[in-house]
């Protein structure tokens, strides 16, 4: 009788993952066939393997320049990552000179990338769930012209290999050094070498990476 029960709860869970699985495969099949096209049509030429689930927030400033490179992730709907996904992925340009450019093998779960400026993102790699990547500060820091006033804005480097942690925060000026893993929740306010692991408000290493890692 045990085992009967047993058996039951064995298939239904296997039923529900395989609905699960198949639930994903056929966002995955639509949300990219429309990206794919939306993208053609906002002037931004989609490499080759580049999937999606769910549908981007894409604003392209007229003027300005997104590049992808190949097998790109991206990960909007919020059945697509179990650790939880609060928004859509967004990506936008904020000036006619702004350029964003992404290489290849890179995974954005709910990743907001906003370049007023310039945003550089090398190959194979990783942003966890609700990361921010902003070079510029959206509203001037002077306080007579925080409303209407142009705010600051550095370029952004992030290099080869690194992994940038859930709901993280990569702000104006920063580069990141390749391998390198930026912890959860970090703000990143100030450049981190390669080859490191760095986590914390504001952001510091904490360890160099070692072959053991």
């Amino acid at each position: 009788m045990i085992i009967q029960k047993l058996k039951k709860k064995i298939t239904w869970a296997f039923l529900y993952y395989k609905y699960y699985y198949y639930s994903l495969l056929i966002i995955s099949f639509f949300s990219t066939i429309y990206c794919r096209l939306f993208f053609r049509l906002l002037g931004i030429k989609l490499q080759k393997g580049s999937i999606f689930w769910g549908i981007p927030r894409v604003l392209v400033y007229p003027g300005s320049k997104i590049f992808m490179g190949l097998k790109i992730k991206f990960r909007s709907a919020p059945m697509s990552n179990l650790i939880g996904l609060n928004r859509k992925t967004i990506i936008s340009t904020h000036h006619e000179n702004a350029i964003i450019q992404i290489g290849d093998n890179c995974g954005f779960s709910a990743v907001v990338i906003g370049a007023r400026e310039s945003i550089t993102i090398g190959n194979n790699v990783m942003a966890g769930a609700n990361v921010l990547i902003t070079d510029f500060d959206w509203h001037s820091m002077k306080i007579n012209e925080r409303e209407n006033g142009i705010p600051e804005s550095k370029p952004i480097f992030i290099e080869n290999n690194v992994f940038i942690g859930y709901s993280s925060t990569i702000l104006k000026g920063v580069s990141i050094g390749e391998n390198s893993i930026i912890g959860a929740n970090s703000v990143v306010v100030k450049s981190i070498p390669a080859n490191v692991i760095a986590a914390g408000n504001p952001c510091k290493v904490v360890r160099p990476i070692s072959n053991s890692n």
